[in-house]
């Protein structure tokens, strides 16, 4: 029997993200095919994912054919609850070939940077800065000195290393604190990161074709039940969606 959407989803979900609370639980039921549930929860319950489908339409595919084209359309909720603290490990994060002129970014901006890597040696020194503007010219930063910028993720590099490592590959190490906003903004990212990789490869997605992201916008705070939400909606094209 084929599963729902909302259960193809989940799968997909489950498989691909991690639970950055796996120091309050375990497993992957934290995604779920339904509308999140919030009430009487404590917080080393969140975040919580609920996946809803909102309409599915079809179109046959041919005059002389009974199989169907069929969009789905899908909405996928982020819920977290205020005063929920987490912190993720990004160990090794593969930054690019070291460079200024181009230059090298966090995916998500750290609050600590744990080392930076040159063909997996780590620089001797890591120095943050509050923004590019802020930055040490290259000429004049020492060797074995990296700075990275809290406002942009930016790295910058010294000349002498520059010209050392040139065509090295840059790997780093950071801690993200993530909280409310932050947390399910985070969260998102990793959705859309995920359909987007992996759509063509991952066989959890089973019938599931072409994710479109129609949409990616936070809910407004729920200040009675200290719920901070982020909502996507996403549209997938099927052949006979459901159907053995």
């Amino acid at each position: 029997m084929a599963y729902e959407p909302d259960r193809i989803i989940v799968n997909f979900l489950r498989a691909n993200l991690t639970d950055p609370n796996t120091g309050s639980r375990a497993g992957t039921q934290w995604i779920y095919p339904d509308f999140p549930r919030t009430q009487d929860l404590t917080r080393n319950s969140f975040p919580r994912i609920g996946i809803t489908i909102l309409s599915e339409s079809s179109e046959y595919l041919g005059m002389s054919d009974n199989d169907r084209w069929d969009t789905i359309n899908a909405q996928i909720d982020i819920v977290t609850k205020k005063g929920l603290n987490l912190s993720v490990t990004t160990t090794d994060e593969a930054m690019g070939v070291i460079a200024n002129d181009a230059r090298l970014d966090y995916a998500t901006i750290p609050n600590t940077v744990t080392n930076i890597k040159h063909n997996t040696t780590a620089f001797g020194t890591v120095t943050m800065k509050n923004t590019d503007d802020d930055f040490t010219a290259p000429g004049s930063l020492a060797a074995g000195t990296v700075e990275w910028s809290y406002a942009t993720g930016n790295l910058n590099f010294s000349s002498a290393d520059l010209a050392s490592y040139s065509g090295q590959a840059i790997t780093s190490t950071s801690v993200v604190a993530l909280e409310g906003k932050k947390l399910v903004q985070y969260l998102a990212r990793q959705v859309v990161s995920a359909f987007r990789t992996g759509w063509r490869t991952d066989t959890n997605l089973d019938y599931m074709k072409y994710p479109v992201k129609m949409s990616n916008q936070p809910v407004p705070f729920e200040e009675d039940a200290g719920i901070f939400r982020q909502m996507i909606e996403y549209r997938f094209n099927a052949v006979n969606a459901g159907e053995d």
